[in-house]
């Protein structure tokens, strides 16, 4: 069996409000403009490589962020093949007996969409996770990106392969996937695409409750600590620590780097049985609520300074959880 490891870039509108968005809508959030793949024999020996650049037929314009990244313009792409030619390439190419790999979960789910959206009928093995088992093996707290993960192993870039690029990504993830200790145990994390959405039109997720022991417990959880985007999922870092609007509500804000700011809510309610029932809701952040956020904690810092400065310590949030009015604090939407 060989390994073949496969990356992909996309372009996106360069409006949400265009009217080719309005046509095609969240059924192709991201329009395919290359395929880059790296085969991988038994020993991991690189035995070929293919670059399939993809002319969009929707979403024509190349954004300007994209074109900066992969260096791909409408230029680069007019003579290049469409999506179902492009596909039909790519698995001819694959042969038989082999295993697809990527880098995350951003590849799998662009791939099955555009598939859906061009009705395209390839047949192709599960997309396994090279960078959850990478995670695993070296106890990563959160997701290495590929270049993190390369300084972790020490391999170096090619300073004539850069990033952003279809084919030199997937050929640093196969430099990666060479390096670890049980490269086959990738088998064991196949990949599940989840549906992309446009978040001006799902611009909040609102997550079910967890519950947790305590009110730290719960604000140092993976949940609340690397929020997912409610448009792609992806884990999303926090800006800054949580600011405690009252004694049962937290905001905080997070960043997505594909659709950018996120505003964070959590409201807590205590269990009968001493536990914190912990309810967040995600969505964009707009101005106002970025600059609510910041007043907030120059607020929060002001008046812990006088409660510290006038009783010695600061108010026990579990106790003020427990004493909180919430028939007069609704979970602002």
């Amino acid at each position: 069996m060989q390994y073949i490891v496969i990356d992909l870039e996309w372009n996106q509108p360069m409006s949400y409000e265009s009217a080719v968005y309005k046509q095609v809508g969240d059924r192709l959030i991201f329009e395919m403009i290359q395929i880059g793949a790296v085969k991988l024999d038994e020993k991991l020996n690189v035995v070929d490589s293919i670059s399939i650049p993809i002319r969009p037929v929707h979403y024509v314009k190349i954004h300007p962020r994209i074109r900066k990244m992969t260096q791909l313009g409408n230029e680069e792409l007019a003579d290049a093949l469409t999506f179902l030619p492009a596909m039909e390439q790519f698995v001819d190419w694959c042969g038989e007996d082999y295993t697809l790999l990527t880098w995350g979960c951003d590849d799998v789910s662009v791939l099955k969409q555009n598939m859906d959206f061009f009705e395209c009928k390839a047949v192709l093995p599960p997309l396994c996770d090279i960078q959850r088992l990478f995670s695993d093996v070296y106890k990563c707290k959160d997701r290495k990106g590929l270049k993190a993960a390369m300084e972790m192993l020490e391999i170096e870039p090619d300073e004539d392969r850069f990033f952003h690029n279809a084919l030199n990504d997937a050929y640093y993830t196969a430099l990666v996937f060479a390096k670890m200790p049980d490269p086959a145990a990738v088998l064991k994390y196949p990949q599940q695409p989840k549906q992309l959405i446009h978040a001006d039109h799902h611009s909040r997720r609102k997550m079910k409750g967890e519950t947790f022991d305590s009110l730290a417990d719960a604000l140092g959880s993976e949940t609340a600590q690397q929020p997912r985007c409610p448009v792609c999922g992806k884990k999303t870092p926090l800006e800054d620590a949580y600011v405690k609007q009252c004694a049962d509500k937290y905001i905080a804000l997070s960043k997505c780097p594909h659709h950018g700011d996120l505003m964070i809510r959590l409201r807590f309610v205590p269990t009968g049985d001493g536990k914190r029932v912990m309810n967040m809701s995600i969505g964009k952040a707009t101005a106002m609520n970025k600059a609510y956020v910041h007043t907030k904690k120059i607020q929060v810092q002001e008046k812990e300074a006088r409660y510290l400065a006038e009783h010695g310590c600061l108010p026990d949030p579990e106790q003020e959880l427990m004493e909180a009015d919430r028939t007069s604090m609704p979970f602002e939407d």
